[in-house]
């Protein structure tokens, strides 16, 4: 796309602008009006009399920064697919053209809650849908993961068939669909225990070896179930007598020790938990977890470079961030590199890598922000960090050193 695209965040959200000077055309004021599913939310606003395109990207990351920071499997690639041939129907529904569907990597977004596919529309363009998708199919075959054959082999098979002349995304669509049916159906014929029957009449596939061996045996399977069940039932119920009868001769100890004037164990250690809360009461006030105190200030290191390392600036239980010689991905995400377990961050929040002697730290256009020295970092603008900088990530406060 030849338009320019800016990001700007601010307190009712982060947002994605593109400029236009097209003029107002049927697809603007539909678009404008209307909240089309499946699209960007845009206003328009004007700059020294120049329009612009205002989409709200908040709690959403562009295709393009999600391929950077996890690879491409094949379910990726199937959901995309389906997810551009349902929205090009409801783009044809609300006689919205095809043209205006921008299919660029950083006009795919995908939501942080539920990994959804949003797309942007822009008014009055043009493009070749077509050729957007297979251009898309390109970058993808890029990006998809190398030691996954299995994604490998559809992203290459969908390129492919992008390619053939006459071919529409919806055929794609329908193929990589039937792909799916056909694997399905290969995996249950190949796993799927066979009949007795199916073995009479000699209609078992060699491949199902595992299976027919138990069927080989001198009993047949479920006679073996109903048996191994059943021994293990008696098992439970020896289990639960022998219990039983433990208790009631814990109980028949209890009382003649009792009768005798002897104090059980049980009772002997509760008088002494009584007795130690009654003679040292003035023990317990240390036992009151006490905040843990940060240092405010960092030292770097002999050559006056940072140790690259994150130290926490606050009294809850975080631990500090020790930085490595390789990207890293901040967020309360179990797929996260570096976790925060907080409400206010993000699944993934933040990224921070190395470059050369420096560390740089980026939004992933997070819900709450990342702030560095309390600055909202835009979304897709990277910082180098210096030494004693406050990082903030949400409401959780850290001095870089």
């Amino acid at each position: 796309m030849n338009h320019e695209i800016v990001y700007e965040r601010n307190p009712t959200g982060s947002y994605m602008k593109i400029f236009s000077n097209q003029e107002e055309n049927l697809d603007e004021k539909i678009l404008l009006r209307r909240k089309i599913p499946g699209l960007l939310p845009m206003e328009k606003a004007y700059l020294d009399g120049n329009g612009q395109y205002w989409y709200n990207i908040s709690g959403k990351q562009s295709l393009d920064t999600y391929c950077s920071i996890q690879n491409v499997g094949i379910d990726v690639i199937k959901k995309i697919i389906i997810s551009i041939c349902s929205q090009m129907e409801i783009l044809e529904w609300n006689l919205i053209s095809m043209g205006s569907l921008l299919l660029e990597p950083e006009c795919i977004f995908v939501t942080n809650s539920n990994q959804e596919f949003i797309f942007t529309s822009y008014p009055g363009a043009e493009h070749n849908v077509e050729d957007g998708f297979r251009q898309l199919m390109e970058y993808l075959l890029t990006k998809v993961d190398h030691k996954d054959a299995l994604a490998v082999r559809a992203a290459y098979g969908v390129y492919e068939k992008s390619l053939e002349e006459g071919m529409a995304i919806r055929d794609v669509r329908d193929w990589i669909t039937r792909s799916d049916s056909v694997e399905q159906t290969e995996k249950k014929v190949l796993f799927e225990e066979p009949s007795a029957d199916n073995i009479a009449g000699g209609n078992v596939n060699q491949r199902e070896v595992p299976a027919i061996a138990n069927f080989m045996e001198e009993k047949p399977i479920v006679q073996s179930v109903q048996e191994n069940r059943t021994y293990h039932s008696e098992n439970f119920k020896k289990q639960d007598q022998s219990k039983d009868k433990k208790k009631q001769w814990d109980s028949f100890l209890k009382e003649k020790f009792s009768s005798l004037g002897f104090k059980t164990a049980e009772k002997t250690k509760k008088k002494q938990v009584q007795r130690t809360e009654e003679v040292y009461p003035e023990e317990q006030m240390y036992m009151i977890p006490q905040p843990t105190i940060h240092p405010t200030v960092c030292l770097s290191g002999n050559d006056g470079s940072a140790r690259g390392v994150l130290i926490y600036q606050g009294t809850e239980q975080l631990s500090d961030i020790y930085l490595d010689q390789k990207p890293l991905q901040v967020g309360k995400s179990a797929a996260a590199d570096v976790k925060i377990d907080k409400e206010t961050i993000s699944q993934l929040h933040a990224r921070i890598w190395p470059e050369g002697n420096s560390f740089y730290i980026e939004d992933l256009n997070s819900t709450n922000g990342t702030f560095v020295n309390d600055e909202t970092l835009p979304y897709k603008q990277k910082r180098i960090l210096q030494v004693n900088d406050i990082v903030q990530f949400a409401d959780a406060r850290f001095r870089f050193c």
